[in-house]
């Protein structure tokens, strides 16, 4: 039986990967700082990195949204030392690495070339669907807004968490050793659009609004420490200038084999129930 090692177990993009990898029949193994039964590694300084990778045919690193300087470079290159002799490393970008001198594109690019002497496999996202499930996001959705960040113009391929989990698993085992594969889902659509597809499925009028940059850097600098959001911030800043960066990604996904899930499916198998 294959086995693979995720970074992060606990996350909800590593969540919906290891559920894909399970229901093939892997055996998964991951690092956590609070899921039962993973192993208890410092992805940082490396301490029991090369324990969780032991007997690993694939190690999934996924870039958390930690933007503390240097942080996540230490992370690759730990991770890069442990992960010596596994077959293939897949490093889940969690976005796009756009050739920006953005720190928020800077970063990626440093960690993936300090992975690039590794079995490489790098998957470059666009935005997820899943981002609307956030517990900020619902309560406006249910009363008639759906507020997220991304100018009204941007047509973005938005991608679901299960779509990433089956391109990873197809990942794990196609000739594609090498590439940086940008994946998206099967229809650009901007925010007006995606409300909507919300309003058709809710039976109830929904309108966008963008949240101004400023305000959604703070709230994030808040929750997760800056400079988080300042650095989340600069990717859809970024996206206003560019509105073209994310419109793409269906021929990656494509090219593994996977069919992506769209939109309208995505809203359809969510239970919008007002909370509580």
């Amino acid at each position: 039986m294959p086995h693979v090692t995720l970074t992060g177990l606990a996350g909800a993009q590593q969540s919906a990967i290891a559920s894909a990898f399970s229901a093939a029949g892997w055996t998964v193994t991951g690092t956590s700082r609070t899921a039962q039964g993973a192993h208890r590694a410092d992805l940082e300084t490396g301490d029991g990195l090369e324990r969780a990778f032991d007997g690993a045919d694939v190690v999934v690193f996924t870039l958390p949204q930690d933007h503390t300087p240097g942080r996540t470079l230490r992370m690759a290159r730990a991770i890069a030392k442990a992960s010596r002799g596994v077959p293939r490393v897949i490093l889940n970008a969690a976005s796009r690495i756009v050739p920006s001198d953005l720190g928020v594109f800077a970063n990626m690019r440093h960690v993936q070339y300090a992975l690039c002497d590794l079995p490489l496999v790098t998957l470059e996202p666009t935005i997820y669907m899943d981002n609307l499930l956030a517990a900020w996001s619902i309560p406006g959705i249910l009363s008639g807004t759906l507020a997220y960040p991304a100018s009204p113009e941007a047509a973005i391929a938005w991608m679901s968490h299960r779509t990433l989990a089956d391109c990873t698993l197809a990942a794990a085992t196609a000739d594609v050793f090498g590439q940086s594969i940008r994946l998206g889902g099967a229809e650009a659509l901007t925010g007006p659009q995606i409300a909507e597809l919300l309003a058709a499925h809710l039976k109830r009028p929904v309108s966008y609004a963008t949240i101004p940059l400023p305000g959604f850097a703070a709230g994030l600098n808040q929750a997760f420490g800056a400079p988080a959001g300042d650095r989340i911030a600069e990717l859809y800043a970024h996206l206003a200038d560019h509105p073209g960066t994310m419109r793409d990604g269906a021929k990656g996904v494509g090219a593994l084999g996977v069919t992506p899930e769209s939109f309208a499916a995505f809203i359809a198998r969510q239970d919008w129930s007002p909370p509580g």
